[in-house]
């Protein structure tokens, strides 16, 4: 890690303090990992609990400009395309993951802007990748936006294979069972984790 790196984790570890629940989940080797998405340091927290190689993915739009583009690529970030991702970056994300890597998707396609923490609609495409390389997808929510200084909250769930599509000719029908699949592994972990935080809450004012 170098010097600029080094100032940036440490000036966000102690800006955004996090909890997170279920780091036991984390499979070792290559993995999909897929999390709900509220801000652009979002990334941030999954570099706190997983302080390895990883890509994630972030919209072509950020990469307009040189300084960011230059920060965000040397922690990881891949830019895509979100409405038209191309072949080369597809390729790129399959070759990293079948080398034993971890790849973050944030399956909402973009940020939630509105003013709860409801999981958003959830793309197509993540699991393409899981797919053609076998990985594990790794469901994880943060629950609420991030503000300084205000302890956030993450929960990791199990995670679970696509193995009934591995190594057969995919059709729609396929794709939109897949996505069904991820949407109620995403909302399983929504609703533990915002169970918990709502009973903490609670039993903290009695």
């Amino acid at each position: 890690m170098n010097c600029i790196h080094r100032f940036l984790v440490n000036g966000f570890i102690a800006l955004y303090p996090l909890k997170v629940y279920g780091k036991e989940n984390i499979p070792n080797g290559k993995a999909v990992m897929l999390c709900n998405h509220f801000r652009g340091i979002d990334p941030g927290f999954i570099a706190k609990v997983y302080n390895k190689d990883i890509k994630f993915l972030a919209k072509k739009e950020l990469f307009k400009n040189k300084l960011l583009a230059k920060i965000i690529t040397s922690f990881g970030a891949i830019s895509i395309d979100r409405e038209h991702p191309d072949i080369k970056t597809m390729l790129e994300i399959i070759k990293y993951l079948k080398e034993e890597h971890k790849i973050l998707i944030f399956p909402e396609g973009t940020r939630n802007r509105t003013d709860t923490n409801e999981l958003q609609e959830i793309k197509n495409g993540a699991e393409i990748f899981a797919v053609k390389t076998k990985a594990p997808i790794l469901p994880m929510m943060i629950y609420k936006k991030s503000k300084i200084f205000r302890k956030t909250y993450m929960m990791i769930g199990k995670p679970f294979e696509l193995t009934e599509f591995y190594d057969k000719k995919l059709t729609q029908e396929d794709y939109d069972k897949m996505n069904a699949i991820i949407v109620d592994k995403l909302k399983t972990v929504h609703k533990e984790l915002t169970d918990l935080i709502e009973k903490k809450h609670a039993s903290s004012k009695k």
